[in-house]
């Protein structure tokens, strides 16, 4: 698997270029800003972005989803229950003011879809709790998780948005997160790398006996 990390745009989140390293065939999760950057992430690996998968609506994780999705044709893909806030940001996130982007949705997931980009199967979580269409992305065969805003190192995505639930989450981390092999590595919304196990075991929000 071919994987690159970007952290792009103002609150730096973390976007995923993800390839198959027979096909080249690839996917882009969470194009939050900085599109040149990601493009040229492709370039270098001489990628064909197939898909473009946004694990929530938020604008720190969509604005630059746009202008990957002109140079590459790819499809732009975001939970079904999304799709509406997508193309109509709700007032309290449009930070840049009634022109605050939007994009139309070209897919519509549901919780076990599978992507197949070249020889990778990407299966759609559905998790939400820091927003109502929150989703992972779970690659079985390469044991890697993309978490978005559920969890991240020693920390979990926040709930006080409207729309956002605590018990949600939790429930979302327990039941389709932490039954995850422990190896499983952890590519969150923000910051660094972790793994199931350090998190089922170390996360002081998220100790095993409270989950």
């Amino acid at each position: 698997m071919i994987l690159e990390h970007l952290v792009v745009g103002q609150l730096s989140s973390n976007c995923y270029v993800v390839g198959c390293d027979e096909t080249h065939k690839a996917l882009v999760i969470d194009p939050g800003g900085d599109a040149e950057a990601i493009l040229e992430a492709i370039e270098a690996h001489a990628l064909q972005v197939t898909h473009i998968v946004l694990t929530h609506f938020h604008f720190d994780h969509v604005l630059a989803a746009g202008d990957v999705r002109a140079a590459t044709g790819a499809v732009l893909a975001i939970h079904a229950s999304e799709v509406q806030a997508l193309q109509k940001p709700p007032a309290l996130f449009r930070f840049f003011g009634p022109e605050s982007p939007s994009f139309k949705a070209d897919l519509s997931l549901q919780d076990g879809d599978t992507l197949e980009v070249g020889t990778l199967n990407v299966e759609v979580l559905h998790t939400p709790g820091h927003s109502p269409g929150s989703i992972s992305l779970w690659i079985e065969e390469e044991k890697v998780l993309f978490s978005g805003d559920l969890l991240f190192q020693r920390g979990v995505g926040r709930t006080d948005f409207p729309g956002s639930s605590a018990q949600d989450l939790l429930r979302s981390i327990r039941e389709q997160v932490f039954t995850l092999p422990e190896e499983t590595v952890v590519y969150p919304g923000h910051g660094p790398s972790t793994t199931i196990g350090a998190e089922k075991h170390g996360n002081p929000w998220l100790r095993e006996e409270h989950v």
